[in-house]
């Protein structure tokens, strides 16, 4: 599925690249907290039952290492113990905080779908969720099937003659979800926010980003080798002769670079200009000469006339000279492979599903056995039917004083941005005017939807998984395309309410907080303000900051892309933010590979200027409730205790084969960093701890910018 510009605010060094429940390889988007888990089970958040209420803490004193130097390693001191207490899981790449509240959450989520597999007077969400789930978790039924389910695609693709048959073959296999040559999908019209159209984006490609295709390293090169063994694995899973699969796998890997060196770079997609190239369906369609667009468009559905964005014109140009000088075989063992990349994880034998955890859960992040089919399976329904199972779990664990107390925190937050901006020395009366206009503009989404979405018109077969896949992605798209034309409807979010996320929409202005966030480790009402402000208010800072990013501001209020600065205050941002850029570049996070500054600039400057604004809030929350700042809880003063509850959202484990993946595709940086580096930008922070000028926790040229 396409996927719309949006910041994924806190999915912290989570994996950037993960193989979703639906066996879709996709690159994860993410902003400053929320990156680390894709769903959630919640603990109830206030009040409600659940382990996360009980044994999970935003600020907690055992997870501190006090053999360590606060001044010297801030990462370590917060987080020491939590270490310690947490190894990493065999089956996964990636384990923190985000992961123990996700792991809570889908234990709910489970519960919730066993409960909705039996039963005469299930309602029809239940029928489709049970149903679903009880397709996904029946191994015995997909082995005894093979691959029969997909043999009239795969058919299809055999009797391909030419090229100028791809255009409606490419059409059918993307309606099934299958992201073959390239995606088009509907997004908010860059010119006017309020309206959706097309856009037309770069695609096709199976690892996770252009640099996997193009870096010359002697990892990459490994990597490359061992995609390729997979690809010739899956094909022979699915038949064919050995020799023939190693061949058309090698095949597969030469056409996919090619696509990968037509493509942008994970850091030039960030510049909202660089993917900014509106056009026709018209004026495209005769660009594309050797593909019809008009053929695609009808198997596929789309708008056959009206305006559109073709993201990236020469990757598209690339498409339509490779489709005709590209080989036949050549172009259907890549559809081929795609197929059953695409169904592989959870619609398919065991064979296929332990095949494609090897390579993208193993190879490429470093996880040592599978996750239990349970997990999986919850989290395909999730993805797929979020509304639905959604809408239960938010009346059991979300009660409206969770969503109250959030809005009231997101308000506090947003009151500190405003005399931020007032306070601002380097920008000009003018573009604080236009700032302070996009700030109150701002729409705040806390929980779970207004509106739940229908799935009336899906079918969903209890021992059917991948018809089932095949279903839910129709559905998905036709929904998708159906938008197109149509005015944006901004209710809509873009995260189910389980996730354990949250993130900040440029194209409308909004930020979006998931009821499954909502409670510890990262916000409790049982717990004292500084550690809330610290944890959670700093994600809701994070967010908003989003909207004034080196990416984010170049939206206006309305959520149109427009330049609503001033010259000199434009060059004064650049000049703040480069300093930003410079210290993330010098960091080796892998040893021989540096943090990319410019890709993880944006989430860097929300992650410094949201804990500035969660700083401001609570101090002057502080101010009003006439706290004591020298009394101390737990042995730690509450200015302590707001900066180790910050640290300790960050606590985690991550694989070393994981940690590079993240480096080279994810716009967050690694944990450690988004604590320590931020920090060290902090100099209240070094004052609260007596910490000396010159060291480690204190630099002497600290960054800033909000």
């Amino acid at each position: 599925m396409f996927g719309k510009l949006i910041s994924v605010a806190l999915l912290t060094s989570v994996v950037a690249f993960v193989v979703t429940a639906t066996g879709m390889a996709q690159t994860a988007k993410s902003s400053a907290g929320s990156g680390r888990a894709e769903t959630g089970d919640a603990g109830s958040g206030a009040g409600g039952s659940g382990k996360a209420s009980s044994t999970l803490r935003v600020f907690d004193p055992t997870l501190i290492d006090r053999t360590v130097n606060p001044c010297q390693d801030f990462y370590q001191y917060s987080c020491g113990g939590w270490l310690k207490k947490h190894p990493l899981p065999a089956d996964q790449s990636y384990y923190g905080r985000f992961s123990e509240l996700y792991d809570l959450n889908r234990e709910h989520l489970r519960g919730i779908l066993e409960q909705s597999e039996t039963g005469s007077n299930r309602t029809p969400n239940e029928q489709k969720i049970g149903d679903e789930y009880a397709s996904c978790m029946d191994v015995t039924a997909l082995n005894e099937k093979g691959i029969t389910p997909l043999q009239p695609v795969l058919d299809q693709i055999a009797a391909l003659k030419n090229f100028r048959q791809l255009p409606s073959l490419v059409g059918v296999l993307q309606r099934m979800g299958v992201g073959v040559f390239f995606d088009m999908g509907s997004s908010p019209d860059y010119a006017n926010s309020t309206q959706m159209i097309a856009f037309y984006d770069a695609g096709g490609k199976g690892l996770p980003e252009r640099g996997f295709y193009t870096r010359a390293d002697a990892k990459s090169a490994e990597i490359r080798s061992e995609y390729v063994a997979h690809i010739a694995k899956m094909l022979t899973l699915a038949g064919e002769p050995a020799d023939k699969s190693h061949q058309d796998a090698a095949a597969v890997m030469a056409f996919e670079t090619k696509l990968a060196e037509a493509s942008l770079t994970a850091t030039e997609e960030r510049d909202p200009q660089a993917v900014n190239h509106p056009s026709d369906v018209a004026t495209l369609s005769r660009q594309m000469t050797h593909f019809s667009l008009p053929d695609y468009l009808k198997a596929y559905g789309g708008p056959a006339s009206g305006k559109i964005n073709v993201t990236q014109p020469k990757f598209y140009a690339a498409v339509n000279e490779l489709v005709a000088t590209t080989p036949i075989e050549t172009l259907r063992a890549y559809m081929r492979w795609h197929v059953l990349h695409s169904y592989a994880a959870t619609s398919l034998p065991e064979s296929f599903e332990q095949e494609n955890w090897h390579f993208y859960a193993h190879i490429l992040n470093g996880a040592e056995k599978q996750q239990d089919r349970w997990k999986t399976c919850t989290s395909r329904v999730d993805h797929e039917m979020g509304d639905a199972l959604g809408q239960v779990y938010v009346a059991r664990y979300f009660p409206p004083s969770d969503k109250q107390r959030t809005l009231d925190l997101t308000l506090a937050i947003e009151q500190a941005m405003s005399r931020d901006i007032d306070s601002l020395d380097w920008m000009s009366a003018e573009t604080k005017a236009q700032a302070k206009i996009k700030l109150h503009g701002v729409m705040n989404k806390i929980g779970y939807p207004d509106k739940w979405k229908s799935y009336a018109k899906l079918t969903i077969v209890k021992d059917d998984a991948a018809g089932n896949q095949m279903r839910v992605q129709e559905f998905s798209v036709a929904r998708d395309l159906a938008k197109i034309g149509k005015p944006v409807d901004r209710s809509e979010w873009e995260m189910t309410p389980p996730t354990v996320n949250a993130y900040y929409d440029p194209q409308e202005n909004n930020v979006n907080f998931p009821a499954g966030y909502l409670q510890p480790p990262f916000f409790s009402s049982k717990e004292d303000d500084a550690a809330n402000y610290g944890d959670m208010g700093s994600t809701i800072g994070h967010e908003l900051t989003h909207g004034f990013d080196d990416e984010g501001r170049q939206f206006d209020a309305s959520g149109n892309l427009k330049d609503w600065w001033t010259k000199n205050d434009e060059e004064k941002f650049t000049a703040r933010a480069a300093c930003m850029v410079k210290q993330y570049d010098a960091i080796e996070a892998v040893p021989g590979v540096h943090l990319n500054g410019k890709l993880t600039l944006g989430e860097n400057l929300a992650d410094l200027g949201g804990l500035k604004l969660a700083l401001m809030a609570w101090l002057l929350k502080t101010e009003e409730k006439h706290v004591d700042m020298s009394a101390t809880m737990d042995g730690y003063t509450p200015e302590q205790r707001f900066w180790i509850a910050y640290a300790q959202q960050w606590c985690s484990q991550t694989r070393p084969e994981a940690l590079r993946t993240q480096v080279e595709t994810d716009p967050h940086a690694p944990d450690k960093y988004r604590t320590n580096t931020v920090l060290q930008d902090m100099p209240e922070f070094g004052r609260s701890f007596s910490c000396k000028k010159g060291g480690a926790m204190v630099i002497a040229e600290p960054c800033s910018i909000w």
